[in-house]
């Protein structure tokens, strides 16, 4: 009879040792990937479409310039990337608050340096351009008068050329909109005149929306990644990396910058040319000939952009520097020229009232009897005296409405009364001229909340002038009450005002260039001070005018303080 196996056989024990040694490899290899998984940070980079420095690809991949330099410097870090789509202004908001940690292509200013961290080394350098529909016509900045602009909302751009528009006294109507390829699409739907983009995005887009770029460049700036406040390490780590990717011309730096901004041509053989078997060929040859030949050129061309782009990101580094250099001593000038009127103020004011006041006490022969020529002298100081002291306040009012410190002191103001005092006031300089000084009121309610000495100020200003450009016939103050606000007219029947004129005579220290003004004392201050006035009080004033015939200076308060 035959024994059966032993159960301690080599053989069958060797499926339990093959089944631990694997389970014992699964658990090193899931530790292992604990471990490594561990050691990885997460990084949320904010994404919004402005191609080709980055979008979202149709296919749902984030890509573009800064897309390839954080993905090279997260593989580095070994980071985790998280992407955040959003637009623009939604991205800052969130980077702001925390939602997310990285946001690229934003370019510096002093605005923004208060709410986010920027990393040192600049990643591009652009600026920004004007583009409008073919044959517009549009070829320099004043063109723009009165037109519609597109730009993207809470943008660097929007700002800028806001300031610029205003710098050059156009009236523009800014129009904003949240994503960028919005802006292209609203001059495509005629929502919009003309489009500012960054020539990046303008090079890569503007043919497709049948765009064409114009004359109008302006703001050089640098771009950089930005973080929120207090998370200066990203940004460290990344301006570890950039320097050597900038200085390598193999690096995926330069990698990036070829592949979004080279331009690829297309050849195409002539119709005519696919008919004959031999030509065909032969065209092929020659085809690939000039393809060789014309890649050659477009490796030069773009060796010579890379190397023009690394020159102007050094002159840019350098101006910001002079420009920053050069706002510090602007704001030092500023501080020295508010402390020095603010000294004027005392040191100029108070011997002028002085002088003023004695004269006036001789004058009245309170010290002795005076003969005529005494007399006559005398009246010539204190004119004169009493013009210096009200070329000396204006300039004070003014430089404290441009620096933002002039306050206003509401009460309740009876404006006939105000009418009154100042017709009563400027009665003898219209006598003198031999013109009638009249007023009217076409509403009896003329009580409002205002400044009332800033009121009288306006008032004398506006009536004052009119007196003073009024050769023949009357000057008529007329008040009428319109709803919430209340209207006042100053009306003569003067030399009038030129057309080209219209919009020169608001700007500070300014005076219309006629035969009859050069024999007017003035500043040109009084109607830019009266003009800024008004629009503390939150009014409007205007101007209405037909040379030769006279003119009308208009301006409107609200009857209550507005507040907020």
């Amino acid at each position: 009879m035959k024994k059966r196996a032993s159960a301690t056989c080599p053989h069958a024990r060797m499926p339990t040792y093959s089944l631990t040694f694997l389970a014992i490899v699964y658990i090193v290899f899931t530790i292992a990937v604990s471990l490594s998984s561990a050691g990885e940070r997460v990084v949320r980079v904010g994404v919004y479409d402005n191609a080709p420095k980055i979008f979202v690809s149709e296919s749902g991949k984030p890509e573009g310039i800064f897309i390839d330099i954080i993905e090279y410097i997260a593989a580095h870090e070994r980071w985790k990337l998280r992407y955040v789509h959003c637009a623009w202004n939604d991205c800052l908001t969130r980077l702001e608050r925390g939602e997310i940690d990285l946001m690229p292509d934003v370019a510096y200013t002093a605005e923004r340096d208060k709410r986010y961290s920027f990393n040192k080394v600049p990643v591009l350098s652009s600026w920004f351009q004007v583009y409008s529909l073919r044959g517009s016509g549009i070829k320099s900045l004043m063109d723009l008068r009165g037109k519609r602009i597109a730009v993207l909302k809470n943008s660097v751009q929007q700002e800028v050329f806001a300031r610029m528009a205003e710098s050059f006294g156009l009236h523009i109507n800014i129009v904003t909109v949240q994503e960028y390829d919005e802006v292209f699409e609203f001059v495509k739907r005629g929502e919009a005149d003309v489009a500012v983009a960054n020539h990046f995005y303008g090079t890569l887009h503007a043919r497709q929306f049948g765009l064409e770029d114009t004359a109008i460049v302006f703001n050089p700036s640098a771009l950089y990644f930005a973080s929120r406040r207090g998370n200066e390490e990203l940004l460290n780590a990344i301006d570890n990396i950039l320097p050597g990717l900038k200085k390598d011309t193999h690096s995926i730096y330069y990698k990036s910058l070829n592949r979004w901004t080279s331009e690829e041509v297309e050849f195409e053989l002539p119709a005519w040319m696919r008919t004959l078997g031999i030509i065909i060929g032969l065209a092929l040859i020659m085809s690939i000939i000039g393809a060789i030949l014309l890649k050659h050129q477009v490796n030069m061309r773009t060796r010579e952009l890379r190397e023009a782009n690394q020159r102007m990101e050094e002159r840019i580094i350098e101006r910001t520097a002079e420009l920053a250099a050069a706002m510090e001593k602007a704001q030092a000038a500023d501080k020295l020229k508010s402390a020095f009127l603010a000294t004027m103020s005392h040191e100029l004011r108070t011997p002028l009232n002085s002088i003023i006041g004695f004269t006036g006490i001789i004058l009245r022969e309170r010290v002795g009897p005076l003969n005529d020529e005494q007399k006559k002298q005398l009246n010539m100081v204190r004119s004169s005296s009493q013009h210096l002291l009200a070329l000396i306040n204006d300039v004070l009012d003014i430089s404290k409405i441009e620096a933002g410190q002039l306050q206003l002191a509401y009460e309740d103001v009876d404006v006939r009364q105000v009418i009154e005092k100042v017709v009563q006031t400027t009665r003898p300089l219209a006598e003198n001229k031999g013109i009638g000084l009249d007023f009217r009121i076409i509403d009896g309610d003329t009580g409002i909340k205002a400044d009332y000495r800033r009121l009288e100020q306006i008032l004398l200003n506006l009536a004052g002038n009119a007196i003073k450009f009024t050769e023949k016939g009357s000057v008529n103050i007329i008040c009428e009450s319109d709803g919430p606000n209340l209207n006042v007219r100053v009306v003569d029947t003067g030399i009038g005002i030129r057309e080209e004129d219209m919009e020169t005579i608001f700007k500070t220290f300014r005076q219309i260039d006629s035969g009859i003004s050069r024999k007017q004392e003035g500043t040109g201050l009084g109607l830019s001070i009266s003009k800024r006035l008004v629009k503390l009080m939150g009014g409007s004033i205007r101007v209405t005018s037909v040379f030769g015939s006279g003119s009308t200076f208009s301006f409107s308060i609200p009857k209550e303080r507005k507040t907020g």
